[in-house]
């Protein structure tokens, strides 16, 4: 057992729990963000250029099914169409005019709080994201390496045990002279 054996056998404990409060923070936003779209509902009259949330699935990592996005309802011919809105100067982007003139100010209060709640949940998604890219790519690029390392380190463990043994945990336990080469003597004054 390697003295780190012990200190990394919690990481995946602290993993799990990692992911746990992240998945708590994300549920947390996302209930927040279903309130504030039932708000947006209520202040906005079923006519084209209402702002409501979507949820879409962007992929297949888990932070990326049913992801909140503010979009635009455009009626076209019988149909609704839907244009998603970024997430900069969302509240510029509101309805004004029109229908939504009485109810402008409360409805860009609204989308300001939902910009706020998917600007924090993008950076959370963003940073799971990047941690599991990093491992991932961290831990497949160098496999060929410690392969390599692995043979070098076999063929030094298998050299040493070649050497008479005079020394053990650090203690001079006996001296004993034995042949060796100067091309080997020179290898091992090197290490």
């Amino acid at each position: 057992m390697t003295p780190s054996q012990s200190a990394l056998s919690a990481l995946p404990d602290s993993g799990k729990e990692l992911y746990s409060k992240a998945a708590d923070y994300l549920l947390e936003i996302d209930g927040q963000i279903a309130r504030l779209d039932k708000v947006l509902a209520r202040l906005q009259p079923p006519v084209s250029g209402r702002v409501r949330i979507s949820w879409r699935d962007e992929g297949s990592s888990a932070t990326a099914k049913c992801k909140p996005v503010l979009v635009r309802w455009v009626r076209v011919g019988d149909k609704w169409r839907t244009t998603r809105l970024g997430l900069k100067s969302l509240v510029q982007k509101t309805p004004k005019s029109g229908a939504f003139y009485d109810t402008k100010d409360e409805v860009k209060e609204t989308v300001r709080e939902l910009s706020w709640l998917l600007n924090r949940r993008a950076k959370l998604v963003d940073s799971i994201n990047a941690l599991e890219k990093a491992v991932l790519y961290s831990c497949d690029r160098n496999q060929d390496a410690l392969a390599s390392l692995e043979q070098r380190i076999e063929s030094l463990e298998n050299r040493a045990a070649m050497l008479p043994c005079t020394w053990r945990d650090g203690q001079q336990v006996g001296t004993q002279e034995m042949y060796v080469s100067e091309e080997d003597q020179a290898l091992f004054d090197s290490l």
